[in-house]
């Protein structure tokens, strides 16, 4: 019953990136961006399969793609949907009861780690939910309407989230089903879900300055630049 498996989101439209071809489909240094996590996802030990969720028009491409490499582990393509709850969504629908622990990771963080993936499940036999995070070290302010200045939230206190996140299965599907249920589908981050219905404490643990999310043009050259180092 200790079963995990891992969702790969590589569904998003990539807006803030200006690019025709979704982020996690573009080439990295010879490699998509989807492939860096795909790769550490199978490799790591406690994953037995990885739900990989693409955009519908890609899936048979990607399908194609996949029957060129041999991989010891299941991949299983989900169709995307229209937002990230959706895409969450559908792949959830496709885990059996069987699976005590979901990981979930965003394909455009290309630099996740076995020590990450660790970091997260190793909590889980404490806390339901868990998150990467790293601490701010800019100065944080909040603004009004008006885009004036309101407080200075203390960097003591606030933390970056990153993904991977894990998660007991049985609580990410309650809290999917109680969102849906309420039509309350906004979401951008599957930890802050499961904090709004206050189903469990989520736990932070220690992430990753590399573990860089790329959403823009620059953030595409630094990952080169970290590549080529």
């Amino acid at each position: 019953m200790n079963k995990t498996v891992a969702i790969l989101l590589a569904a998003g439209k990539s807006e803030r990136f200006g690019s025709d071809i979704p982020k996690p489909f573009l080439v990295l240094n010879g490699k998509s961006v989807y492939n860096y996590s795909l790769a550490i996802l199978l490799a790591h030990s406690e994953i037995e399969s990885v739900y990989l969720v693409v955009p519908k028009n890609l899936i048979i491409d990607i399908k194609e793609k996949l029957k060129l490499d041999s991989f010891s582990k299941p991949i299983h393509v989900i169709a995307g949907g229209k937002t990230r709850f959706e895409s969450v969504q559908n792949a959830l629908h496709q885990i059996q009861d069987d699976i005590k622990n979901v990981l979930i990771h965003d394909a455009a963080r290309p630099f996740i780690t076995t020590n990450l993936i660790d970091n997260c499940l190793d909590k889980l036999s404490e806390y339901k939910a868990v998150s990467c995070a790293i601490e701010s070290t800019d100065t944080l302010a909040s603004t009004d309407k008006n885009g004036l200045i309101a407080t200075y939230p203390s960097r003591k206190t606030i933390q970056r989230i990153q993904t991977p996140q894990a998660f007991q299965s049985a609580l990410l599907k309650a809290a999917y089903t109680k969102a849906q249920k309420d039509k309350n589908t906004d979401f951008t981050d599957d930890t802050g879900l499961v904090h709004h219905y206050k189903l469990a404490p989520v736990f932070l643990v220690r992430g990753d300055e590399q573990n860089i999310k790329i959403t823009y043009p620059s953030d595409f050259e630094l990952a080169q630049f970290i590549l080529s180092k």
